[in-house]
């Protein structure tokens, strides 16, 4: 059985094929095509799935997607009737609707291909594809499954259980009133107004102090049966004047915090406006707000099924600073957060769901973020040719490694010796974080290595701390509450007092470091590079940080030779060729 999955019409559009139970490719659109958060139908991800799988639209089974306008009918139809909205944004919603619908004829379309005559489309509801990508993908048996997000199929939470390996929902909060969005409105008040841009509220909250809950406490309140409801008159996505655009674009949103939130916290923060002390503390205080109202969920859930695992999904579970403090704040004692717990993981989430509808076999559990395609040697030295001059007016020099170990042992030194790194090897991760197949390495005992990365390459806010990749069985060494392995850098965690001066390049302002654990079952190079970075420094982590120059992950070599040309890196590695330039900096 072969199954393609899409997230489509959404933000941060993907596609991914699942064959006989198991995620073999997963790609999100916004790599291909170099445009961030990108929504509509993920085209070039979709032949890319099956140009590197080798496989052709009339092998597809069923194309599953995260949506199902069905579902949750009667809360549409109730809202609808009693808040009337704009007949404009009526209009936009259904023909959202119809292209989803209609998919597999605009797949069709696009492609210039058929599918099989008998290839069917599986409407997945939103939120069972997230609580799906993060229970099939972990190692639970049972578990007790959370998703949170802004909205989707009109719902923002969701929870339940697995029954005899089937995912069940058991209750809903719905729109309006969402924990994604108030934590986007008070992102966009805080002048970060491109989609996506909450990480930067988490980052910047741990420079303030959380003074401003008594006004939060008007703007959401949490309710006795574990839920909460928004005070609608600070907010307006509910309301007839919303616009967004998720149509074949970047996604784009209007202001969801009405006028009247002016007289809790005054003015929004203009884009370009100095961060003040306000800023920081309001950012502490929603950052504070937010943990408290996803603790009160869980503590509400727990005693209800006593189960001691926990999944977490949506993009709420990319909140990796709440993350980290949930068994300390409640009573479950492990938890498992997928690679692409957001939207874009909703296309696995889907033809995960799908295959345990249709297939009696359990899903292979593959545990990877590793599902992106992987390029040969001859890929790269064709990409290395193409730019050949461009590396010769800048002083490149080429040389190429055939064994792991000299490879491994050259980069670790210049590592060691202060060298900013772009490393690309492997299979391309599967969702936002970079983990150590396209990735940017440099030193963690460097306390100026963010100022460096900064001026040479990343461009970004000051505030915004850059993460470690440790040896996994060195992680209790280094961390507090240390309990379950990070690999895709789902939680944040405090760094033990007596080793934070030893890496000040990855402690955050509040001696903190979100995490990504290395072993050699899930990256058996990188953790080999990091270990030989221990042994010359004694130091079992290497800081991680995106490839990317303000732009989407790389995705192919000649991505990575862009963005090294363009920045002042001072090492590339693609697979076995290292190409490296003079100082420049």
């Amino acid at each position: 059985m072969i199954i393609l999955g899409l997230n489509a019409y959404h933000p941060d559009s993907s596609a991914c094929i699942l064959i006989d139970g198991e995620v073999k490719i997963a790609i999100e659109e916004e790599r291909v095509n170099r445009l961030k958060h990108w929504s509509g139908l993920p085209v070039s991800a979709i032949k890319e799935c099956l140009l590197h799988l080798n496989i052709n639209l009339e092998d597809i089974d069923y194309v599953a997607i995260n949506h199902n306008s069905f579902s949750n009918f009667f809360y549409k139809f109730k809202f609808t009737v009693l808040n009337k909205p704009s007949l404009n944004l009526l209009f936009k919603r259904l023909i959202n609707n119809q292209k989803k619908n209609n998919i597999l004829t605009l797949i069709e379309y696009e492609l210039g291909k058929k599918f099989k005559t008998n290839c069917k489309l599986v409407r997945i509801e939103h939120h069972l594809a997230h609580l799906s990508s993060a229970f099939y993908e972990s190692k639970f048996k049972e578990s007790i499954n959370l998703s949170v997000d802004a909205f989707g199929d009109f719902v923002s939470l969701s929870w339940g259980i697995n029954v005899k390996n089937k995912v069940i929902i058991k209750d809903k909060v719905f729109f309006p009133h969402s924990l994604g969005a108030f934590y986007e409105g008070f992102t966009q008040f805080l002048g970060f107004q491109e989609w996506g841009s909450e990480y930067k509220v988490m980052g910047l909250s741990s420079y303030g102090r959380p003074t401003l809950l008594k006004e939060l406490e008007k703007v959401i309140f949490l309710r006795k049966n574990g839920k909460f409801s928004l005070n609608l008159d600070y907010f307006s996505h509910q309301k007839k004047n919303i616009a967004l655009s998720w149509n074949n674009s970047v996604p784009t949103q209007n202001n969801i915090l009405s006028k009247k939130i002016i007289n809790l916290f005054g003015q929004s923060r203009k884009k370009d406006e100095p961060i003040k002390e306000f800023h920081k503390n309001l950012a502490a205080s929603v950052q504070h707000f937010y943990e408290q109202a996803l603790y009160h969920v869980l503590n509400h859930i727990f005693p209800i099924y006593k189960i001691k695992n926990l999944t977490l999904s949506g993009g709420c579970a990319q909140n990796s600073v709440a993350n980290g403090k949930i068994i300390k704040n409640t009573k479950f004692q492990s938890i498992f957060v997928p690679p692409n717990p957001g939207d874009g993981g909703g296309s696995v989430g889907a033809v995960l769901a799908a295959w345990n509808r249709f297939s009696n076999l359990s899903s292979q559990k593959s545990i990877s973020a590793y599902l992106g395609p992987q390029f040969t040697d001859h890929d790269v030295e064709e990409a290395i040719n193409k730019y050949k001059e461009n590396l010769k007016k800048n002083n490149c020099k080429i040389l190429f490694k055939d064994n792991e170990d000299e490879l491994c042992d050259f980069v670790a030194k210049k590592i060691s010796n202060k060298k900013v790194v772009g490393w690309f090897q492997g299979k391309m991760e599967w969702g936002p974080r970079a983990l150590g197949n396209r990735s940017i390495l440099a030193d963690p005992r460097n306390s100026k290595i963010k100022q460096l990365l900064n001026k040479k390459i990343k461009k970004r806010e000051e505030f915004r701390p850059f993460a470690p990749s440790i040896l996994c069985e060195e992680a209790v060494n280094w961390f507090e509450d240390y309990k379950d392995a990070s690999p895709y850098m789902s939680t944040v965690l405090k760094f033990k007092k007596n080793k934070k001066h030893l890496v000040p390049g990855v402690v955050h302002i509040d001696g903190t470091g979100r995490l990504q654990t290395v072993t050699k079952e899930n990256n058996f190079l990188y953790y080999k590079l990091i270990n030989k970075f221990y042994k010359i420094t004694k130091i079992p982590m290497i800081l991680n940080t995106s490839f990317n120059e303000n732009e989407p992950i790389v995705y192919k070599p000649e991505h990575a030779l862009d963005c090294f040309l363009r920045t002042r890196m001072d090492v590339l590695v693609l697979k076995n060729f290292i190409i490296s330039r003079p100082a420049v900096l």
